[in-house]
């Protein structure tokens, strides 16, 4: 059967979004602008789909593909929760309207891609769907996409609108057509990211939307320059819409950006996968997904180091190597008191954790403090072993890294619950 045929062929990607490919050519869509998969797995599957396409041009079928492919009974695939949200197609055609107005091409060097216009205006519409523009003080961090515009013309009533891009034509574009629109409560400030925020505007805004270099070091800085304008912990319970494109071949892109969030406290409250649309930016499907954050009190904003950091994909800065490190923290709750209190005992059971997990000690240190607690450090052949205990607490914390490999890593918190008899222990693999 061809499905079956075309599964072997593409391994990467699930029976649905094969059904869901063929299901497009046969509906003749293009596929990268309805999928969002990066042009290089679109090759791939074209290739396997080669006899039933019309040569020099692989998203049209031939006879032979139409007669025999409509007879298979496919079903559309939900590419993304987003293509739910359906634009007002008469807001989209005044949109393009006005879009086709800004004459100025997109600039490699600022890592600009035109959204279409139903993107633009569903990331506008979805910003009002969450109750997030009505009387609110926004933030716009770059707008070539003239989400400004979009706001605009589906009436979302905000207090005030800030655009901060580093494009000052693009500036001036949005200031007069807001003038000509009869809304004068549109601020543009001319501003780059790698230069330190005004302190007139931190933490003055609800709302941020920004659209960053999709980058490591890009996402991170703007998404630093979104949390000093809410405010971060300092103002909880405000927005950042944040969208962030990568190819759905190196996913693990996609956990570095959920560790930037991680760390600075954000709460996502949502994500919708291949919710934007653009021109260009084939290598990544021509697509990015919506993240919807949430500060909380405990949202802190870290400083980066940036000086002369390259934050655009145009400059193509690699990712520094740093050497392999295994890190892992256990935080062990509901241990004995006799136990803890015990230098002997506590010296056997870390022993034996050094042995199930072939840690080799070359050498160890033991401080006692007053309140019968220790901590005891091990320096290992591969790196260190810290433990300390609080003994009135009935806990202790386990902090290990080494440079190689830990030994059946995964069996780390069975071996601890075993050790002190507890069944209370949480364990944090740290990237």
């Amino acid at each position: 059967m061809l499905i079956e045929k075309l599964k072997r062929a593409n391994l990467g990607l699930s029976d649905g979004e094969i059904e869901g490919l063929v299901f497009v050519l046969l509906s003749g869509g293009s596929l990268i602008k309805t999928t969002g998969l990066p042009k290089e797995t679109l090759r791939v599957f074209k290739k396997s789909m080669a006899v039933y396409l019309e040569e020099g041009d692989g998203d049209v079928l031939n006879r032979t593909g139409k007669d025999e492919l409509k007879l298979l009974g496919l079903r559309p695939y939900l590419w993304s929760f987003a293509d739910l949200l359906g634009p007002d197609k008469s807001i989209v055609e005044k949109f393009s309207r006005i879009r086709e107005e800004y004459k100025k091409s997109a600039s490699r060097e600022l890592d600009q891609f035109y959204a279409t216009p139903e993107t633009s205006v569903k990331k506008a519409q979805v910003m009002i769907a969450r109750g997030e523009v009505t009387g609110k003080n926004i933030a716009l961090i770059g707008d070539d996409d003239l989400v400004s515009i979009a706001l605009i013309l589906l009436g979302g009533g905000f207090r005030s609108l800030t655009v901060f891009d580093i494009d000052n034509d693009l500036l001036s574009f949005i200031k007069a057509k807001s003038i000509d629109m009869g809304i004068d409560n549109i601020h543009t400030v001319r501003y780059d990211c790698r230069k330190e925020l005004k302190e007139e505007y931190y933490g003055r805004f609800e709302v941020v939307l920004t659209d960053p270099p999709y980058t490591r070091y890009g996402a991170e800085l703007f998404l630093e320059r979104a949390l000093e304008m809410t405010g971060g912990g300092v103002s909880p319970d405000r927005k950042i819409f944040f969208f962030y494109g990568n190819s759905s071949r190196t996913p693990e892109k996609f956990l570095k950006v959920q560790e930037i969030f991680s760390r600075t406290n954000l709460l996502i409250e949502d994500k919708i996968n291949n919710f934007a649309h653009y021109n260009g930016a084939e290598s990544i499907g021509s697509v990015s997904s919506l993240y919807i954050l949430k500060t909380l009190p405990s949202t802190a904003v870290y400083k980066g180091i940036r000086k002369n950091r390259k934050i655009y994909s145009y400059e193509n800065e690699k990712e520094e190597k740093f050497p392999f490190v295994d890190h892992v923290v256990l935080k062990v709750f509901g241990v004995s008191t006799l136990l803890l209190e015990s230098k002997k005992k506590m010296l056997g059971l870390l022993n034996e954790f050094c042995r199930t997990h072939r840690l080799k000690v070359v050498d160890s240190k033991l401080t006692e403090f007053k309140g019968k607690g220790f901590t005891f450090v091990y320096v290992l052949s591969n790196s260190n072993l810290t433990v300390h205990t609080w003994p009135e607490h009935n806990a202790l914390h386990v902090d290990l890294i080494t440079c190689s490999p830990i030994f059946d890593k995964p069996s780390l918190p069975k071996t601890i619950s075993e050790l002190f008899s507890t069944d209370s222990v949480e364990v944090n693999f740290v990237e």
